[in-house]
């Protein structure tokens, strides 16, 4: 049987019409009326709307059947949640909520806000946080994000690495590079950001500089720095000081 597609496109939550003329019915099918006309909505782009019409089209005459639709919408690795409902006479609805990508996992994919890795052509990681670590240890890749984003709050991470043996590093947007080892992580993250803020508030910015925290007293800076003594007392008490 031959069905001819007819589209159309408007402005909002409307993306996208087709026409499926007279499919034949599933046993889950919407009834004894034929599926004519299907809308796509939800905050989807060009690209997306267009590769759910494909899936759409694909399906054939189990189009008609609402599971198999939602369950095939669903299994796109960008979609986190399709919804299908049947408008009466002829219209199928799919409700599309797709993945929301809060940071750039490793060099294949991203990861959503429950700390789940998809794949999709439709992000971007240019303006995302990059973290990056053993595929099947992503739970604590991002349990140490969510730390340094805690410990520094107001300031934007571009990149958090968890290598093989548990070493954490990360770099901020403004440049600062620290080494956190693999030993008492959050006491030397606590060093770091106490010396990135005297450092900043002695007019010294990062320019690529690396802070080296792996040590149990104190931690290491390349390039030209204040000595140690300036540090321990500019703008400070000396309590906060001694904890370097």
């Amino acid at each position: 049987m031959t069905s001819k597609l007819t589209h159309c496109f408007c402005y909002g939550v409307l993306l996208a019409i087709g026409a499926l003329c007279n499919p034949t019915f599933g046993d889950n099918s919407v009834g004894d009326s034929d599926v004519r006309y299907w809308v796509i909505r939800g905050e989807v782009n060009e690209g997306q709307s267009a590769d759910v019409r494909s899936k759409l089209l694909s399906l054939g005459a189990a189009a008609t059947d609402i599971d198999r639709v939602r369950e095939t919408i669903a299994s796109l690795n960008w979609v986190a949640a399709a919804e299908v409902t049947f408008n009466w006479p002829d219209e199928l609805i799919v409700q599309v909520q797709p993945e929301l990508a809060i940071a750039y996992w490793n060099d294949s994919g991203y990861i959503n806000q429950e700390g789940d890795v998809f794949h999709s052509d439709f992000h971007s990681g240019s303006d995302l946080p990059h973290l990056s670590g053993p595929e099947d240890d992503i739970d604590e890749v991002m349990r140490r994000y969510l730390e340094i984003r805690k410990a520094m709050p107001g300031r934007a991470l571009a990149e958090v690495e968890v290598r093989a043996r548990g070493a954490v590093a990360f770099e901020l947007e403004a440049g600062w590079q620290v080494l956190l080892g693999s030993d008492e992580i959050s006491q030397r993250l606590k060093r770091a950001v106490i010396v990135i803020n005297r450092l900043e508030q002695m007019g010294i910015t990062a320019k690529n500089a690396k802070i080296d925290a792996r040590y149990t007293d104190g931690v290491a800076i390349n390039g030209p720095i204040p000595t140690t003594d300036q540090l321990l007392t500019l703008r400070e008490n000396t309590i906060e000081g001694e904890e370097l």
